[in-house]
């Protein structure tokens, strides 16, 4: 009887024993929309690419592990076989879409992915040593999220731009229905109807309220480099400019009969 009891407790161990071994800690978080030049991605990616050195040590000749970097140029996906700094490719002034992986297995980290785009911005860390995947992706996620945005990516422009157009043209109509009956002067609701739409139709918001732009460099000029919040300001001024401009004359009105 002791005999088999012995086998299974050896057993027991030896399966707790291997489980052990193979398990792999993973933690990811995904991050708002981020707005940043090559130089600022490249100090995160070089000072990522230190923690993973420094955990997992030099990369020998018997490794299997690959490291790339895509890149989303007009449309396409170009993928770099190995870590290049941003500043270093040759792209166009901004892009919507970056990928670094870094995969070397059995280590204390075996995977890092910084994935971004328009839609989604996503950080993993995958490993053997819970406590390092846990402190390297939490230090990438605080480096990145000096340069997010409170508003922008592919969700955020759809369900605005719907919410937004539906606005401007109820007001539209409603405004040139009251100009042409003269129930009501309503030319002020008339104007910042026409330009809220101009404004919806004609600025590019996918570039101005992307999910992720990378910058070859920041641009020197104030106006450009600050288009986005101006464009974005003076669409609410023109959605804020509709109920005032029925409201104020009729206030007016009231107060002047009194």
């Amino acid at each position: 009887m002791r005999l088999p009891v012995l086998i299974s407790v050896c057993l027991s161990l030896a399966t707790t024993w291997v489980i052990a071994k193979n398990t792999e800690f993973s933690q990811s978080c995904n991050l708002p929309p981020l707005r940043l030049a090559a130089a600022d991605l490249d100090t995160i990616l070089i000072g990522t690419q230190s923690l993973i050195a420094e955990a997992n040590g030099p990369f020998g000749e018997q490794d299997s592990g690959r490291e790339t970097v895509k890149l989303g140029v007009g449309g396409r996906e170009i993928e770099i076989p190995h870590l290049s700094t941003a500043s270093s490719v040759a792209f166009p002034k901004e892009l919507f879409r970056f990928c670094y992986t870094y995969y070397r297995p059995n280590k204390p980290i075996s995977s890092v992915t910084l994935d971004f785009s328009d839609y989604s911005r996503r950080v993993s860390v995958t490993g053997d040593a819970a406590d390092q995947v846990e402190a390297l992706s939490k230090l990438v996620e605080k480096n990145l999220l000096h340069y997010s945005t409170a508003i922008g990516g592919a969700t955020f422009r759809h369900v605005a731009g719907v919410c937004l157009s539906l606005t401007f043209l109820t007001s539209l109509i409603v405004s040139a229905y009251w100009w042409n009956t003269r129930t009501y002067s309503a030319l002020g609701m008339l104007v910042c109807s026409g330009l809220g739409l101009l404004l919806l139709l004609l600025v590019p918001w996918h570039t101005y309220l992307a999910g992720f732009a990378l910058y070859q460099s920041y641009s020197p000029f104030f106006l450009i480099r600050h288009a986005a919040p101006i464009f974005f300001l003076s669409l609410v001024a023109t959605l804020l400019g509709i109920p005032l401009s029925y409201v104020l004359p009729r206030w007016r009105k009231g107060h002047h009969f009194q």
